[in-house]
């Protein structure tokens, strides 16, 4: 008995040993591959229920398969997730549905899904890599590297950019350049806008209009004192505080304008605060024009009236 027991291991052995090195094969009899299935070519069927692709996984309950087919019209292969009885059911596909991370077109995925050169990240703040991956803080590509990110804890987008070139591998360093706040104001150049826009650096447009529809306005009343209000104006020329204000991105040309503080005392109606914990002020330059429009307007009645005086004096002297 006992000798039959060992013989019978010994041929198992034997089996296991012999077919360790063989093919097997479904539909042909020349398998290349260890286990290789041939059968007929389709594309993935959208209705019906009948044969359709070259394998399909199912379980001894519900009605969910998962099937994998090559094309017939093309040189793809497909997976499928749908319903045995009726393909135009489809089901969820899930990869790594506990963890782990998801490459296509690479053997290494630093982040949970990396798509050649592109990446999304999913730890702490969420963003989308365009030629680096942020979870190994490496470029996926040779060239100049982007992101779009989310910060979850205050709802703030950000499109950053990088001003160097990388190699592949390097570890590049991106600059957010536009951000967009829960609130809906963009900023660029600043990340904490408290308007609907606002830009830290200069700008350059054809034109720029503003709202003036009479249907928009109420309480309606001429500018008063006009001349008066711009002669209390003090026009300046200055250098802006570049070092001291680096995020501002000011310029470095002397430039003229108006100091704020000085504005708001003759009129405040075009100096804006922003609302921050600084509370730095900004002068509407616009608006100063319909100042200068009356103000000009209340000078031409004056040099009216000394005309017609210089007249009748030239009369009377006659």
């Amino acid at each position: 008995m006992k000798y039959r027991i060992k013989q019978s291991v010994l041929l198992i052995v034997i089996c296991i040993g012999g077919f360790s090195n063989a093919q097997t094969g479904i539909g042909t009899t020349v398998p290349v591959n260890k286990f290789q299935i041939e059968a007929t070519i389709a594309d993935p069927a959208t209705t019906g229920a009948a044969a359709n692709g070259n394998l399909r996984l199912s379980g001894t309950s519900g009605s969910h398969v998962l099937d994998f087919g090559l094309s017939s019209s093309s040189t793809y292969s497909w997976l499928q997730a749908r319903s045995k009885s009726a393909y135009g059911t489809t089901f969820s596909l899930l990869l790594n549905p506990i963890g782990g991370n998801v490459g296509i077109g690479t053997t290494s995925p630093g982040d949970p899904l990396v798509v050649g050169t592109f990446a999304i990240h999913d730890s702490g703040h969420k963003v989308i890599g365009f030629g680096w991956s942020p979870g190994t803080n490496k470029a996926l590509l040779t060239g100049y590297p982007a992101e779009i990110r989310l910060d979850p804890a205050n709802g703030r987008l950000s499109f950053g950019t990088s001003t160097t070139s990388y190699a592949t591998g390097a570890t590049p360093v991106l600059t957010p350049r536009l951000f967009i706040t829960s609130q809906g104001n963009v900023g660029v150049g600043t990340a904490t806008p408290s308007v609907h826009l606002q830009v830290a650096g200069d700008i350059i447009a054809n034109s720029i209009a503003g709202s003036s529809d009479v249907r928009f306005k109420q309480n309606i009343f001429p500018i008063q004192n006009a001349l008066q209000k711009v002669m209390q104006l003090q026009g300046v020329t200055f250098d802006w505080k570049k070092s001291e204000f680096p995020n501002r991105t000011f310029s470095d040309q002397k430039t003229i304008g108006f100091i704020a503080q000085d504005v708001e005392k003759v009129l405040p109606e075009v100096v804006q605060t922003e609302k921050t914990t600084e509370g730095y002020k900004a002068v509407q330059y616009d608006k100063v024009v319909a100042l200068l429009v009356e103000a000009i307007k209340e000078q031409q009645k004056e040099i009216d009236v000394l005309k017609q005086q210089i007249k009748q004096l030239k009369r009377d002297k006659k």
